[in-house]
């Protein structure tokens, strides 16, 4: 894969658009488990799909944007010290929602996984990385919860032993006493990571095929897009590390008056 230089307007309306449904899942996510409000809808299971989908996006579109990265180290360690600052806040903060291996631990250990690799990794072909980077991440997709499966044809439970070590968290391997209120570990989801590393040249060129065909009207509608959830999609670590201290506090107000 040959890295682009330009950004990519599409991927950042997508990644802004999945801004805007984090922040409404983490407004009722706050509404309901921090302030004890009742919304009849929002579930457990609805939530847990909902907040899954989101990140599989974002997870996804940072797999695409590797890709276009010049300097993908000086991304990881800026993750990585984004993971670090949200670990130390949550302790101190909300220590019941503390977040130990979030989807910013995750991306930021992706990208130095994925750049340890990548020598390797460019070796395979994309119409093979892909579908077999897909279906090892549903195949291991249960493997934080102890057990190996493909949808709901075929299960295998994975021996104990395994989680039993309380600093394998990180690759997928829970202790019991493990806890964490975001939680992505690197296996299955460094394979979605890859997915999306592989399926990047596929994207861009679909995207220009798409482009090529639009109208005048969908031009237009195109830029609005970009102006909005796109211009979101480029500020997505500032809004993604602002966007709970604000929504916690703006609720935290309208409680403490009412």
């Amino acid at each position: 894969m040959n890295p682009k230089k330009n950004r990519i307007p599409s991927l950042d309306i997508i990644r802004g658009f999945a801004l805007v449904n984090m922040i409404f899942y983490h407004f009722l996510y706050d509404l309901v488990y921090i302030f004890g409000q009742q919304v009849s809808w929002f579930s457990i299971r609805k939530g847990f799909v909902w907040q899954q989908m989101i990140c599989a996006t974002f997870i996804v579109i940072s797999g695409i944007s590797f890709n276009l990265s010049r300097k993908p180290q000086k991304n990881g360690f800026v993750l990585l010290f984004c993971a670090a600052i949200l670990t130390t806040v949550t302790f101190f903060v909300i220590p019941n929602e503390w977040i130990l291996f979030g989807i910013l631990h995750f991306m930021a250990v992706a990208v130095f996984f994925t750049l340890l690799l990548r020598p390797l990794l460019n070796r395979i072909p994309a119409r093979i990385g892909l579908p077999v980077a897909l279906l090892l991440y549903i195949f291991l997709r249960n493997m934080p919860a102890g057990y190996l499966s493909f949808f709901s044809w075929w299960q295998w439970r994975l021996p104990s032993g395994l989680y039993q070590t309380p600093y394998l968290f990180f690759i997928g391997l829970p202790h019991q006493s493990f806890s964490s209120a975001d939680y992505f570990p690197l296996f299955p989801w460094w394979f979605l990571y890859l997915a999306g590393f592989y399926g990047a040249d596929y994207y861009f060129k679909l995207s220009a095929f798409l482009k090529g065909k639009c109208s005048l009207t969908d031009k237009k509608i195109y830029k609005a897009l970009n102006l909005t959830f796109g211009l979101m999609g480029r500020r997505s670590l500032i809004i993604y590390m602002l966007h709970q201290p604000i929504l916690y506090g703006l609720l935290f107000l309208v409680y403490f008056f009412s």
